[in-house]
């Protein structure tokens, strides 16, 4: 059964890309503090706009020390191995990790309600490529992209050939609906010591592009980010990334890629100031606002130019948590909705969209609510599904 309430619900499962460089396109970094203390390993984003980040307690001792001379139970470790970021404030308290590692994942429930349901493959390591590199033999990474509506009566798989060849990689959802392909190496593996090459440039894919304009380079980062980076959407657009540490300890001399203690953002094309004109902004409903299942939700929100009410859009993003090239809990919802419509004013309009029907589309909890004009992105606006 498939009704109108959705354009496409997009899952999007990971290997990734590299290979020669080709033209940056768009997009810009910025490095938003030079040491956090640990290597960002795990990455999560919570509904009051704080990240917490950590890695593993048995790396070593981290280079940020635990408030007030505490140390682990049972362990002469008195350093920190987890931070929780404020974005606001660019600043990162530290947090004691529990004695025992984490790990986490989230299951897909499959859902009845939906138009459309696509899985993109990217990239990854060809076979024996695990066993050549632990002799020293580093293969490429793949450069191809496979894509296949499973929703379909008799699934076929559609492949593509990508810009640049990444393994390691993360992919992300961003709120207009592109995939952000993001940090990784272009040869070896996952692994301790097993990666080579480090893919600095992003890619953007462009789902609903006609094929062959679908990929696009973007400007590179100047940090090598491999085995064990992070990448997660924040509220206002950006993507914070962090992480990097090929090694069973923290390594920072002598060592071919240093554990990686920086943070940095990258802005997508849609946060450029030359699209301000055509950015929204969300009025209502408010931050932390409650949506019912399957209600009709008006939005309130302001453009300063010109708007063509036609190229507007409702999207929900479900926060994902971030660990080992792979986004767990990570889906965008497109709602369905109405054109928008001005109503006060030069620069105020509405758009009325109908809510996700169940748990099975959306599971009750936080996620970010965007309004998308011409493919540029508002800030989010936290909202809780029940």
């Amino acid at each position: 059964m498939a009704l109108s309430l959705y354009h496409h619900l997009l899952f999007f499962f990971l290997l990734c890309l590299h290979a020669h460089q080709c033209p940056a396109a768009g997009g810009s970094w910025s490095v938003l503090l030079p040491s956090i203390g640990i290597s960002a390993m795990h990455m999560q984003l919570l509904p009051n706009d704080r990240v917490v980040m950590y890695d593993r307690t048995d790396f070593g001792i981290s280079n940020i020390s635990l408030p007030e001379g505490i140390c682990r139970p049972n362990s002469t470790d008195c350093s920190a191995h987890s931070v929780e970021y404020d974005v606001a404030s660019n600043s990162w308290p530290t947090k004691e990790l529990p004695k025992h590692r984490i790990c986490s994942t989230t299951p897909y429930v499959k859902g009845e309600t939906v138009n459309e349901v696509e899985v993109l493959v990217c990239g990854g390591a060809p076979k024996g490529a695990f066993v050549n590199a632990n002799k020293g033999i580093f293969d490429g990474a793949l450069d191809t992209c496979g894509r296949i509506k499973i929703s379909d009566p008799n699934p076929q798989w559609f492949m593509e050939t990508m810009p640049l060849a990444r393994v390691m990689g993360d992919m992300l959802l961003l709120p207009n609906g592109h995939v952000l392909i993001i940090n990784g190496a272009s040869a070896g593996v996952a692994g301790w010591e097993l990666g080579r090459n480090p893919v600095l440039s992003p890619v953007a894919y462009r789902p609903d592009n006609q094929q062959g304009s679908r990929f696009e380079v973007q400007n590179p980062s100047t940090i090598p980010r491999v085995y064990h980076s992070t990448a997660v959407l924040l509220r206002d657009g950006r993507v914070l990334v962090g992480g990097s540490n090929p090694h069973d300890k923290y390594e920072f001399a002598n060592v071919l890629y240093p554990t990686e203690l920086s943070l940095e953002t990258f802005s997508p094309s849609y946060l450029d100031s030359k699209s301000s004109g055509l950015r929204p902004r969300i009025i209502l409903p408010v931050t932390n606002s409650r949506i019912r299942y399957g209600k009709q939700l008006v939005i309130v929100f302001t453009v300063s130019g010109v708007v063509d009410p036609s190229s507007v859009s409702v999207t929900m993003v479900a926060p994902s948590f971030n660990t080992h090239s792979f986004s767990m809990n990570q889906r965008l919802l497109v709602l369905d909705g109405g054109v928008a419509s001005k109503i006060i004013g030069r620069s105020r309009y509405q758009v009325v969209v109908r809510a996700p029907p169940s748990g099975n589309i959306a599971p009750a909890g936080n996620y970010l609510l965007f309004v998308v004009h011409k493919e540029i992105s508002s800030p989010g606006i936290w909202v809780q599904m029940q």
